[in-house]
C-alpha cells in the first residue's frame, strides 16, 4: 500500500495531544502546516464535524489551500468557494483576518476544531481569545480543540510567550493548566532536525537557517524564545538602554499639553498612528494603533473617540495621492471628514532612520498601549542578504515596517509638535459641547 503522508516523529507527538490548546512548532522547518493539515482529518468521516482555518491574509490562505489539495487527495474532498467538504458531508470552513473586526464575526459559531496559522501574526492575546471562543461542541464525539503553529519573533511573541508559559529554547513539550477555565495547553517544540524530509531533500534551507544573522538564527534555527538583539536591527539598542532608563513604562496623557498624531498611510494593509505630546525635554508616545484594509472614516472616528485635544496632525507626502476611482486625494477625504494634515517633508529612508536614532534618548513610550509598536521597532532590522551572507543597506520590508516609517516620520516633525499657549488655552476654555465640535481643525 503506497504511504500518502507519514508524520515526523515530533508531528506525531502534537497529533495525539488530548489538551484544548496545542501550540506546534518554535522554529522554522519543523513541518508545522502539514501537522495543522493532518490534524484536521481525524474526525472527516463524521457529517456533523465542522472546522475552521484561519490565516492572516488571504495570499497566506491561497499557499494553504494549495498544500491542502495535495494532502487531501486520498480524501475525495470538495474544495468550493472557501470551504472544503469531505464525502461524509464534514467540513471545514476558510478564513483569513482582513482587520480587527474579522476576529468577532466567527463569535456564535460552532467549530469542533479551530486550525491557526502563524499564531505569531495575531497582535494580541485579547484577539486571540475571541477566535477560539468558538471552538465548542454540543456532539460528544466531536471534542473541541484548537491547534496553533507559531516561530519566535512577529508581534504577538510576547502574549504567546506568556500564555504557553515559553522560556528561552525550549526542548520538550511545556504543559499548562488555566487558572480559570480548568483547560489545558501544551507546546510541542519543533524544529528543521526534527524534519528528516527538509534534511534530507533540502539541505540549502538548513544552510540558510544557519548562515542567518545572531538573533535570528537563535529565533528560527532552534526556536528561541527570548528577546534577544538582534543583530542588523536598528533600534536595538536604543530600546534596551530606553528600558534601563525607564523610559519604557506607563506614560500617562497630559491634558496640559496637545496631542499630535503622525500617521503612516497603508493603500490595502496596515495603517498606524502614534500619539504624541512634546516638551522642551522629553518626546512622548502615549498612544499607538494600528488596523488593515478600513478607509479613513474609521481611522478619524477612532481618534474623535479619544479624551485627547489635539493638535497637529502629520502624514506622509503620499497623502496627496488621488484615489483612482474619485479623484480626490486623501488628504481632501480627511479633510471632508474634520481633520487637517501636514505633509511631513520627503526625506530618504537613511537620514529618517538617523533622525529617529537621534531622538530616542528624549524619548519616552507608555509601555502597555504601545506594546505593538514596541515589538514592531525591536524586530525592525537590515535585510539579510544569505547568498553573500551579509546585510543590505535596506531595511526588511513586513510587518514592522509600517511602526518603523511613523517613528521616522515622527522624528523629522518633532520640533512641529508645539503647545502654542494662546491657542491651547482657546482651547481648554471652550466648553464641552463646542469642543467636542471643533476639536479637528
Amino acid at each position: 500500500m503506497k504511504i500518502h503522508w507519514q508524520p515526523t516523529n515530533k508531528q506525531s507527538e502534537a497529533l495525539i495531544r488530548d489538551e484544548f490548546e496545542i501550540l506546534f512548532g518554535g522554529a522554522r522547518g519543523g513541518g508545522k502546516t502539514d501537522a495543522g493539515m493532518a490534524w484536521l482529518l481525524y474526525d472527516k468521516d463524521n457529517l456533523r464535524y465542522r472546522a475552521l482555518v484561519i490565516r492572516k491574509n488571504a495570499d497566506d490562505l491561497k499557499d494553504w489551500l494549495a498544500r491542502a489539495k495535495i494532502m487531501y487527495l486520498p480524501t475525495k474532498a470538495d474544495f468550493v468557494m472557501k470551504e472544503i467538504r469531505f464525502p461524509s458531508g464534514a467540513t471545514i470552513v476558510l478564513g483569513h483576518l482582513k482587520d480587527e473586526n474579522a476576529y468577532e464575526k466567527y463569535q456564535g459559531h460552532e467549530y469542533h476544531k479551530i486550525l491557526l496559522e502563524e499564531l505569531e501574526q495575531i497582535p494580541s492575546e485579547e484577539l486571540y481569545l475571541k477566535l477560539i471562543s468558538s471552538c465548542r461542541s454540543t456532539i460528544p464525539e466531536l471534542k473541541p480543540q484548537v491547534f496553533s503553529t507559531a516561530n519566535p519573533g512577529g508581534r504577538g511573541q510576547r502574549w504567546i510567550k506568556k500564555r504557553f508559559n515559553l522560556v528561552g529554547t525550549p526542548i520538550k513539550p511545556i504543559r499548562t493548566v488555566d487558572s480559570i477555565t480548568g483547560r489545558a495547553r501544551i507546546f510541542i517544540p519543533a524544529r528543521v532536525d526534527d524534519n528528516p524530509h527538509i534534511m534530507e531533500k533540502d539541505p540549502t534551507y538548513v544552510n540558510f537557517l544557519d548562515g542567518l544573522p545572531d538573533g535570528l538564527r537563535e529565533a528560527w534555527r532552534l526556536g528561541s524564545w527570548d528577546e534577544m538583539e538582534i543583530k542588523g536591527a536598528y533600534y536595538g539598542a536604543m530600546l534596551r538602554q530606553a528600558r534601563e532608563e525607564n523610559r519604557i513604562k506607563t506614560v500617562p496623557y497630559d491634558p496640559a499639553l496637545l496631542v499630535h498624531t503622525v500617521w503612516d498611510l497603508g493603500l490595502d494593509d496596515s495603517m498606524v498612528i502614534g500619539f504624541w505630546q512634546r516638551i522642551s525635554t522629553e518626546t512622548r508616545l502615549i498612544d499607538y494603533y494600528e488596523n488593515n484594509n478600513l478607509g479613513l472614516d474609521h481611522y478619524i472616528k477612532f481618534l474623535k473617540e479619544k479624551p485627547y485635544i489635539y493638535g497637529k496632525h502629520f502624514a506622509p507626502h503620499d497623502i496627496e495621492h488621488r484615489e483612482l476611482t474619485t479623484g480626490v486625494t486623501r488628504r481632501e477625504t480627511a479633510k471632508n471628514l474634520g481633520i487637517n494634515f501636514e505633509v511631513v517633508p520627503k526625506l530618504d529612508i537613511e537620514d529618517g532612520i538617523n533622525a529617529a536614532r537621534l531622538m530616542f534618548p528624549r524619548l519616552f513610550i507608555d509601555e502597555k498601549k504601545c506594546e505593538n509598536f514596541i515589538e514592531a521597532i525591536r524586530q525592525y532590522r537590515k535585510e539579510w542578504d544569505d547568498k553573500n551572507l551579509k546585510f543590505k543597506d535596506s531595511p526588511v520590508h513586513d510587518w514592522t515596517s509600517h511602526s518603523a516609517d511613523m517613528l521616522r516620520y515622527s522624528a523629522v516633525i518633532e520640533k512641529l509638535m508645539s503647545n502654542e499657549k494662546g491657542e491651547f488655552e482657546h482651547i481648554m476654555n471652550k466648553n464641552e459641547a463646542t469642543y467636542n465640535s471643533n476639536r479637528f481643525r
